[in-house]
Order: C-alpha cells, then structure tokens, then sequence
C-alpha cells in the first residue's frame, strides 16, 4: 500500500536512508519529515505493507525558479529486500500524481553517477537523461 508518511515513520525512513548511503541522524530525519509533512510544496509518499513495515519512500517537491517551474523527486529508496516488486514504480507513479494535482507539468529527478541500477530503473520508467553534471559545495558551518 501506498500512502503519504507520518512522522511516527521517521525510525523506518532513518533505516532506509542508510541504504542509500547516508549517515543519519534518527532526530534530524524526524525534524526534516516534520517539515516536509507541514510544507504543501512537498510530499512524502512510502510503501506499507501488509504487516504494516514501511519498506520505501519517495519525496517529489515543487521547485520555482526563473528559468522554469517543474516538481523534483528528491529521493526514492525501497528495501534491499523489497526491490524488483514493482514498489519504485508504485511510489513514481505516486509522486506523478501529486505533481500533476499541484499544477506541474514535469519531473526531474538528479541521480549520482555512480547509481547505474538507479539509472536503468529511470529508464526502463520512461524518464530520458537530459543532461549531465558536477555538483559543487562549499560548507557554511
């Protein structure tokens, strides 16, 4: 079942955000749902279960800039355990859905070189890769 997450899912998303390689942090990952939850610009979708674990999610927010107007999937992750059931798909299409009911007309989504099984699974969906890029950062701490 797809639906949208609830804060109490933080402890389920912190695991699966380790899966994609990230240190997390479980209190920050709830801070950082609570917004996401409170914004209307975004939108948190994950994969329940029938004995209710919450094994994938996906975050789709609106971005505005001068140059265009579209939604980006900020994140999609399913269980190591989940994969090839078709859940991606299921939280894209959710995702598709939203950004449709919000008034866009597109999606992007931004995946790291390194993910190859990422980039044949947004292929095979029907997602064409238009550009490539670096990605710079500088920390302001």
């Amino acid at each position: 079942m797809i639906r949208t997450a609830r804060v109490s899912d933080f402890e389920e998303l912190s695991e699966l955000c380790l899966q994609l390689g990230y240190e997390v942090n479980k209190e920050e990952i709830k801070k950082r749902l609570q917004y996401i939850l409170e914004n209307k610009d975004h939108a948190i979708f994950v994969y329940e279960d029938k004995n209710g674990l919450v094994s994938g999610w996906a975050h789709i927010f609106g971005k505005h800039l001068l140059e265009g107007v579209y939604a980006e999937l900020g994140g999609i992750v399913v269980d190591t355990g989940h994969r090839r059931q078709g859940i991606g798909k299921m939280l894209i299409n959710e995702c598709e859905k939203w950004s449709t009911e919000q008034g866009y007309s597109e999606i992007r989504v931004r995946s790291g070189g390194q993910r190859e099984k990422a980039h044949q699974f947004y292929s095979q969906i029907g997602y064409e890769n238009t550009k490539w890029q670096k990605v710079f950062r500088r920390s302001l701490n």
